[in-house]
Order: structure tokens, then C-alpha cells, then sequence
């Protein structure tokens, strides 16, 4: 590395360091700085202008004086400047998320796409909404310290310990595209697996340091956070409770598998056996209302879909003792319709080994979960405020956000 390199490396820390004050303390004066970092007044100085000039910092606070002396003028965290956005190309949708150094969510945004529209169209919309979302809420993207970005299928990112190392083109290709447009380094993962950290972030509480999140949608799939950890596995597929074969004889599947638990419980595999009972029954909602009308027939269906649903669950709790399992996908919506013949299943495998309790409840994000998750995975990632890895010296890209 040049001595310029190391110079701007150095200077990234520092600025990282007061930003860390700053998230630790809340409003300092610029002596409290330079007393916390041992930095010189000339330093210290130059690095606030900096911030400030990148809105990522706000030096317009005052503490009052003590006898005769004039106020002090803080510096603190300025609440619109973000750290870290978040993409997720869904099947349906595209979300968008930005996240404060203090892992505040700023702002989440999710809008509907054509399901026949390209990764390249999704890019596109997600740019495009995040751009308004930017400049409707006043948000300052300038100096992010990263972007993390979430699509469906099998897409780990190999730096996060996961995948093949000669990493995927395609998701590379985006990820390079938006590291560019904003001017922030990227990571990328399952969305699947960035919805279980949202929720494992959304409420900072010890039930959600294990967890299993389950999504039930045009697929289905899990993400496993242990000891507040996402867990990848050796070739980033761990999760795939959806390809857990719950019956040996069943229909063949797409990963080639028999009688797995996607051929079941994903919303074509559920809404077509209750089409064979209740032909009007057109989507999720319309299956809301039918098991709120009591049809018999129809509440058969769902109980025996949360019957598997139900076993598949007990072997997980037996591996993984989680605390908590979360329910997330369109299924979700059926709440205490499917949450209760889930609990009757998980009762009946007496798994009370050693006063084992398995919280079970439905996601607090209904939709676009994995753009807050991939925002909170990317600022843990690059940022060293949270102790996870520095940022690399030149990110990607221009010093700010480009939308083309």
C-alpha cells in the first residue's frame, strides 16, 4: 500500500473512532473528543469539518454554560445520516432500508415488480425507490459505510464465509453495480437468511439470540441465528428447511428430492389443495377469510399442512434448542389459524427435554425483511464501530451515492 493509502486508511479509522464516541456517549465537545482519542485540536478539527461537510455528523448543539463562561458547541450524530442502505430483489417486490451507525432503521420502503421482470429491472426499480426515499425523508447518503443486498436462491457471498470462491457472476455483477452507484463496499446473501437477522435485531431481546426464522412464500426456506450469529454453513446453504423430506414417497421436487417440505407448504402447494375443496379461493387472503368463515374442509388442509409443518419443527428444536421460531412469508397472514394446530403438533412430540421452551409467533416485518437485515449484515461486515472488519480504504465507486 502507498504512503497515501496508508494515510487515507488511518484517517478512516480515526473517523470511525469518534463516530464510535459519538454512538457510545451521544453529543460531545470537540476537547471531550480529542481527550477520548488523543487526538491534536488540528486533527480533531479537520475530522469533525470533514463529517460535518458529509452531513454525517451535526455540530449546532449547545450545552449550557457554567458561571461566566459562553456554551459549548457539540458535535453528534447526525439522526438522517446514514451508514449502511439495503437492497432486496424479491420475486414480487423490490425493498429498499437505511440504517444509522447506531443500527437505527432510518427508513424501509418495499413497492410491488412484475414477477417476469429481470434481476437487471429489479436493480433498476430498487435504485429508483431508494432514491426517492433518499430525497423525500432528507436522508444523507453520502460516506456510507457499506450496502448489503438480499435476493432469493442460492447467492452466499464467499467473503462471508460461504459459497464458492469463485463467487457468482451475476450477483457479483449487481453487487459491483451498486457498490458503484453508492460508493460503498457490498455483501450479499439469501434473503431468506437476512430476514432472520432483521427480526434478530428488531427486538434486541435474549429470546431473539436463537431463532429460526421460516419462510413460507413461492418457497420455502429458513436462516438460523445462534448465539446471535447468522449461521452459513460450510457451502452457505444452511437453512433449506424447505428441502428437509417430510415424506419419502411424495412428489418429486425441483433440488431432486421426494416429498419435500416445499411441495407442501409453499403458497402454489397449500392454495392448490384448497382449491380442491374451495374452488373460490383465489389467493392468501381469500384463504384468510374462509378458515375465518370456519370452512371445515378448508381448515382440514391448513391443519394438516401445520402438521408437517409441525414435525419439521420438532427436529429443529431437538438440533438447535432455539429460543424463538418466526413464522414469515405471505403464510404468515393465516396467523393463529396455522400458529395453533404448529403448537398442538410441536406439544404432541413432547419436546419438553430439560424445561426446553420453543417460542413460536409470526415476524414483525411482514414484507422486505431482508433489506433491513442485508443493511444491519453490511454495517456489521465493514464497519469496525461493531466490531466485525474495517472498511477497505477506497470503497468502490465515487466518495458518494451516483444514481443514474
Amino acid at each position: 500500500m502507498s504512503n497515501d493509502g496508508v494515510l487515507r486508511n488511518l484517517r478512516r479509522q480515526h473517523e470511525l473512532r469518534v463516530l464510535a464516541i459519538l454512538v457510545e456517549r451521544g453529543p460531545c465537545s470537540r476537547r471531550e473528543l480529542e481527550n477520548a482519542t488523543g487526538l491534536s485540536r488540528t486533527t480533531m478539527s479537520a475530522i469533525v469539518a470533514d463529517l460535518v461537510r458529509r452531513r454525517a455528523v451535526a455540530d449546532d448543539a449547545q450545552r449550557p454554560a457554567t458561571g461566566r463562561g459562553r456554551p459549548t458547541t457539540l458535535v453528534r450524530l447526525n439522526p438522517h445520516a446514514a451508514a449502511a442502505v439495503g437492497v432486496e430483489l424479491g420475486r414480487g417486490h423490490v425493498s429498499v432500508a437505511v440504517a444509522g451507525i447506531a443500527r437505527t432503521v432510518l427508513a424501509h420502503v418495499t413497492e410491488p415488480i412484475g414477477m417476469e421482470s429481470g434481476l437487471s429491472a429489479r436493480m433498476d426499480a430498487a435504485l429508483s425507490l431508494l432514491e426517492r426515499v433518499a430525497a423525500g425523508r432528507r436522508l444523507a447518503l453520502e460516506g456510507l459505510a457499506a450496502a448489503g443486498l438480499g435476493l432469493w436462491g442460492h447467492h452466499p457471498d464467499p467473503r462471508a464465509g460461504g459459497g464458492d470462491p469463485a463467487g457468482d457472476l451475476v450477483v457479483t455483477d449487481l453487487a459491483e453495480r451498486l457498490g458503484v452507484t453508492l460508493g460503498a463496499p457490498v455483501t450479499w446473501d439469501n434473503n431468506i437468511r437476512l430476514a432472520a437477522v432483521a427480526e434478530r435485531y428488531t427486538v434486541e431481546t435474549p429470546a431473539c439470540a436463537d431463532l429460526v426464522y421460516i419462510a413460507l412464500s413461492h418457497g420455502v426456506g429458513s436462516g438460523v441465528v445462534i448465539n446471535g450469529t447468522l449461521v452459513r454453513g460450510a457451502s452457505g446453504t444452511a437453512g433449506e428447511i424447505g428441502h428437509v423430506s417430510v415424506e419419502p414417497s411424495g412428489p418429486p421436487c425441483w433440488c431432486g428430492g421426494r416429498g419435500c417440505l416445499e411441495q407442501y407448504l409453499s403458497i402454489d402447494a397449500v392454495l392448490g389443495r384448497v382449491r380442491a375443496v374451495a374452488p373460490d379461493v383465489a389467493d392468501v387472503a381469500g384463504l384468510v377469510a374462509a378458515l375465518d368463515r370456519g370452512d371445515r374442509s378448508v381448515r382440514d388442509v391448513v391443519d394438516w399442512s401445520a402438521e408437517l409443518l409441525g414435525r419439521a419443527l420438532g427436529t429443529v428444536a431437538i438440533l438447535l434448542d432455539p429460543h424463538r421460531v418466526v413464522i414469515g412469508g405471505e403464510l404468515a397472514d393465516l396467523g393463529d389459524h396455522l400458529l395453533g394446530p404448529v403448537r398442538a403438533s410441536l406439544a404432541r412430540q413432547k419436546l419438553s427435554i430439560r424445561d426446553r421452551r420453543l417460542e413460536l409467533g409470526t415476524a414483525r416485518i411482514s414484507q422486505g425483511a431482508a433489506a433491513v437485515g442485508a443493511a444491519l449484515v453490511a454495517l456489521d461486515r465493514h464497519s469496525p464501530i461493531h466490531g466485525i472488519a474495517g472498511a477497505p480504504a477506497e470503497p468502490p465507486g465515487t466518495s458518494g451515492p451516483r444514481f443514474m
